[in-house]
């Protein structure tokens, strides 16, 4: 916890900005500059895909890009923990990524 509560090198973050994060880190069982990366680049993803949701011209459900980078973010995100995905996870996370690409050339 110690870790936790060192100054930061970020001018400019209000302490209950900074004590959110300490929060949201430990409960992610996170050190809180490894949890801003994965919150700083989950933003940047966001932003880059801000509108482009995909429509299917068959009557299925949309595929939203933004939604597949939020999956592969996750994936990308425990895999960085330690933690490994299981096999049915992964596959359904290949066919939607699968499904995005084909819509994307379509």
């Amino acid at each position: 916890m110690e870790d936790n509560t060192k100054t930061w090198g970020i001018r400019g973050i209000s302490a209950d900005v900074r004590q959110a994060v300490i929060t949201q880190s430990q409960k992610q069982g996170m050190k809180a500059g490894e949890w801003l990366t994965v919150a700083i680049l989950e933003k940047i993803r966001q932003d880059r895909n801000v509108g482009k949701a995909l429509v299917a011209t068959n009557g299925k459900p949309a595929v939203s890009a933004e939604d597949a980078s939020a999956v592969l973010a996750l994936l990308e995100r425990l895999q960085g923990m330690g933690i490994e995905p299981p096999d049915r996870m992964k596959k359904k996370v290949l066919t939607l990524v699968r499904r995005c690409m084909m819509l994307t050339k379509a």
